[in-house]
């Protein structure tokens, strides 16, 4: 965005151009004259008079010319700031440009002052233009439904029924399918190991793992370490094929063991919360459509901001997008794992490659957030204490299962979840009210 000025504003004994700056950054070039100055300067000589002490008078009751001819650097200093404040204080109301918030910096820099006209330059920044959104324009793209029948509810009471198994140690014979492996997986270059992960349980089996690694793992022992070829799966695309990378990997198998399944009977019902095994099944599959609306929906989401923030583009206070941006750096950083590689595995290039990932990821979210209140205000779109309060609770929640005080929520989460359901709000506005999603199985 290039600077504009707008014409000289032309006030009582002031005179006030405004230029508009990227970021949402504005300046006001400000005239001040005589009588602005002199009331400046009178209230400068009676501030620095109830400061200071001279014989023969009370604090605040000595002469004006007295004043000024024993503290003239410090009636000065006094007189700039008094000037300051009141040329700002007219300006703006002239301009009827308000700062971004109360804690906003504004900065000003006296150009020159003479007993009859002072200039001087105000900075700071201001609430960005949000352009009026149509949601005629969106357009949602088919959304694929995640299918929820017999087969999928079985599979979730198996997974289930894991969290429940004995687990028995195989060491008196080679691997074979069926069983279920613990391993650490790194990749090789130039003889260098690089992490990939560690104590990852698998099930051998041609379901559950990759073609290449079953056939690796396949007659070897726990305590083996083996040395090997990822290849791209044998269900992958074309286009998948070609992205793919083939990588020399070394695996290290730290445990073998069978998996002993508790029985599928009212007594594991009871275990999960249902009364015997009917209930239970139908709580799975209830769960699992829920899970599968929310997939679609969560889609159909991501659409609408993919919409507003290609097609919706305008300014923002760098100070706002920088603050979202060390909020999201010094969440990661509480993360262990991504602090040491930070400290000491990132290059100083890998650093400033996360920096500016960070910085685009913040922009966009306060682009949305900016976009999705004014939906919300745009369609007078109501959001009740409950609503919040509500989200509050499962942020809380999300953090740590244990019970949630609604009254001891801290106020960082209520505005979080506040933002939360804003977007919702009006992500969902925009998909009623534009082209209808399609969904499908």
């Amino acid at each position: 965005m290039t600077s504009t000025t707008h014409e000289a504003l032309q006030g009582e004994d002031i005179q006030v151009s405004i230029h508009k700056k990227p970021f949402c950054l504005i300046e006001l070039d400000v005239k001040a004259g005589k009588k602005i100055i002199d009331e400046a300067k009178k209230e400068a000589i009676k501030t620095v008079s109830k400061e200071v002490t001279l014989p023969g008078f009370r604090k605040g009751k000595a002469p004006e010319q007295t004043i000024l001819k024993r503290y003239p650097q410090d009636v000065e200093r006094q007189m700039h700031k008094t000037l300051a404040h009141a040329a700002y204080t007219k300006a703006q109301k002239l301009a009827q440009v308000s700062p971004l918030n109360h804690n906003a910096k504004i900065t000003f820099d006296l150009k020159n002052c003479s007993e009859e006209t002072a200039e001087l330059v105000f900075s700071f920044e201001t609430e960005p233009v949000i352009p009026a959104v149509d949601p005629k324009f969106f357009i949602a793209k088919p959304v694929n439904r995640a299918e929820v029948g017999e087969k999928q509810v079985n599979e979730a009471i198996k997974q289930m029924r894991f969290f429940f198994a004995e687990w028995k140690p195989i060491d008196d014979r080679a691997i074979q399918d069926g069983d279920y492996i613990m391993i650490d997986l790194d990749t090789l270059e130039d003889g260098v190991a690089h992490k990939v992960f560690r104590d990852v349980r698998f099930e051998v089996s041609k379901e559950r793992m990759a073609p290449w690694m079953q056939k690796l793992v396949q007659g070897a022992k726990a305590g083996d370490i083996l040395e090997g070829t990822s290849e791209a799966d044998e269900t992958a695309t074309e286009e998948e094929r070609k992205e793919f990378k083939p990588k020399q990997v070394r695996l290290s198998i730290l445990k073998v063991e069978a998996a002993e399944l508790p029985a599928l009977d009212d007594e594991l019902a009871k275990k999960v919360g249902a009364q015997n095994v009917e209930e239970m099944h139908k709580s799975i599959e209830k769960m699992l459509n829920e899970q599968a609306s929310e997939g679609a929906r969560e889609s159909l989401h991501e659409q609408v901001n993919i919409f507003l923030t290609e097609h919706y583009i305008f300014d923002l206070p760098k100070s706002l997008v920088v603050t979202e941006k060390e909020h999201r750096k010094q969440q990661l950083l509480k993360d262990p794992q991504f602090k040491k590689k930070w400290d000491h595995e990132m290059s100083l290039e890998e650093k400033e490659q996360m920096d500016e990932k960070l910085f685009q990821e913040a922009h966009k979210a306060v682009r949305l957030f900016y976009l999705a209140r004014a939906i919300v205000q745009q369609a007078n779109i109501s959001i009740t204490q409950q609503e919040v309060q509500q989200e509050a609770i499962n942020t809380m929640r999300s953090w740590n299962p244990a019970a949630v005080q609604p009254d001891n929520i801290p106020k960082e989460v209520f505005a979080l979840a506040l933002s939360k359901v804003i977007l919702a709000k009006a992500e969902d506005y925009i998909i009623e009210n534009g082209s209808k999603e399609e969904i499908s199985n």
